[in-house]
């Protein structure tokens, strides 16, 4: 339920993206975290940290997106937010007595912190895995986008998906431009929650085998 909940913002702008575009995808994002937000604070009486950052993250880099009309910095969000969780899960082996995953997970679960500090390796490199994925995706984006836009005389501020590549006069590098950005929102939601899902049966493996063990 909670990994649902945790995608629910992610589901919603690519539903949103490939109806009307990205900026709505954009405001559609922002009003599903808030929801997302008020649900875990229903339920746990708290709000997660986690929630906060992606949330100021998401309007930071979504209000400049749609002030200046830009898809580069909401594309960038999500390596930064990736990154920003690395680093938090990677140095919390240094400091404090447990790792960021003992202090979630740890009224469920009893390991040893050894085996905590592997997990919490795990999935800061997984993160970082992500936020470099991601950004290869990016790159293709805008240097298609930006090809497209010094080749044609096309408003650089419009959206591709009202584009009709038909009408340009670059046919092919629009179709490229389209074709980069939707495979970038792609990833967004398939490739994030994909790559997301491996790291959990990593981590069900790895905790399924010292159980083992220690029965």
């Amino acid at each position: 339920m909670k990994f649902l909940l945790d995608f629910f913002p992610i589901a919603l702008f690519f539903i949103v993206y490939k109806t009307y575009g990205l900026y709505m995808a954009i405001y559609a994002m922002i009003g599903a975290t808030a929801v997302q937000m008020l649900v875990t604070r229903y339920q746990t009486g708290k709000f997660e940290k986690t929630h906060l950052i992606t949330f100021g993250l998401l309007v930071v880099f979504g209000g400049v997106t749609i002030a200046i009309s830009d898809p580069a910095f909401i594309m960038w969000k999500v390596s930064v937010l990736y990154v920003v969780f690395a680093a938090a899960l990677i140095i919390s082996i240094w400091i404090g007595k447990k790792t960021l995953l003992q202090r979630m997970l740890g009224k469920e679960l009893e390991l040893p912190k050894q085996v905590w500090n592997q997990l919490t390796w795990l999935w800061g490199l997984g993160f970082v895995g992500i936020a470099i994925v991601n950004g290869y995706y990016v790159k293709l984006a805008l240097a298609a986008r930006a090809l497209l836009f010094s080749s044609t005389d096309l408003d650089p501020k419009i959206e591709l998906t009202e584009l009709d590549c038909a009408t340009t006069t670059m046919q092919d590098l629009c179709l490229v431009a389209q074709h980069t950005e939707e495979s970038w929102v792609n990833f967004k939601l398939f490739g994030t929650m994909g790559l997301t899902f491996i790291l959990i049966i990593i981590t069900v493996i790895v905790i399924g085998k010292y159980t083992k063990q220690e029965n």
